[in-house]
């Protein structure tokens, strides 16, 4: 692509833009649709981006969109879109949750090549994950060029049904949040305990980071490497039996299935 506009310049989109700057794939024309001043500032600056205030006929002729606004946001968008003109055909790719594929088509016109992708927030270090959905008969080139934009920020994955989007938004769009919850649970236990706070961030931060790391390297499964651990009448079997007695795993399962149907839910919800 050589030409490219983001439309809405938020956390993702930036972290999006920043690592296709650090693997040296920023388009030659870069342009950014935002009303925050201060959003259009920073893409001019470090990026060299073009930038709108408001949708307009310049950044709507370029090869690709990115539609990074948030759902609730995402009608009035292609509206403004759609209202200048009939476009020919983009490859247009949306990171908005919930947002199905036919709803866009309605809304921008059958004749754009639709790409979902579903990134989280470890993208802005570069450690995200991203599950891609497109139509079957997409052509390869764009499916390699959104493949290669999310790679500059982490892993990829396609999924065969949109639908499955849905869960990917539960797992690990949302999952970060649930990652940073438990930490802060984890490190106010810890302070109740005696820790200091300094202490406390340190041992919880780096337990968390060394058993995921550990769980991705071992062959073992996270069972197994549980197990490990836990030995009969010891200190880890103590605190196993709370989370066992607590329902732990019932509870995450209630909270990710809630928020796979709430993706659900958010495309009936801009109409």
């Amino acid at each position: 692509m050589k030409s490219m506009t983001f439309f809405g310049g938020g956390h993702m989109a930036s972290a999006m833009i920043a690592g296709m700057q650090r693997a040296n794939q920023l388009p030659p024309h870069l342009m950014l649709v935002d009303p925050d001043a201060q959003a259009r500032q920073r893409w001019s600056d470090c990026y060299g981006a073009r930038t709108f205030e408001h949708v307009a006929q310049e950044p709507c002729l370029s090869d690709c969109w990115l539609m990074a606004v948030k759902p609730q946001q995402m009608k009035s968008l292609c509206a403004a879109i759609a209202g200048l003109h009939a476009q020919p055909s983009r490859c247009v790719i949306s990171v908005a949750a919930g947002i199905r594929l036919a709803r866009l088509q309605s809304w921008l016109g059958p004749q754009h090549r639709y790409i979902r992708c579903m990134p989280n927030t470890p993208a802005v270090i570069g450690r995200g994950v991203t599950a891609l959905f497109a139509a079957s008969d997409l052509a390869s080139d764009d499916r390699m060029f959104a493949q290669t934009m999310m790679a500059c920020v982490g892993r990829c994955l396609w999924v065969d049904a949109e639908n499955s989007l849905d869960a990917v938004t539960a797992v690990s769009g949302s999952g970060p949040a649930y990652v940073f919850r438990l930490i802060e649970a984890m490190q106010a236990a810890a302070q109740a305990l005696g820790l200091n706070a300094q202490d406390a961030r340190l041992l919880v931060l780096e337990t968390f980071t060394g058993a995921s790391e550990l769980a991705a390297q071992s062959a073992l499964t996270p069972a197994e490497l549980r197990e490990q651990v836990t030995s009969k009448g010891g200190t880890t079997a103590a605190a196993l039996e709370v989370f066992s007695q607590e329902d732990l795993s019932g509870m995450i399962a209630r909270a990710l299935t809630r928020a796979a149907a709430r993706s659900a839910e958010l495309a009936d919800l801009v109409d």
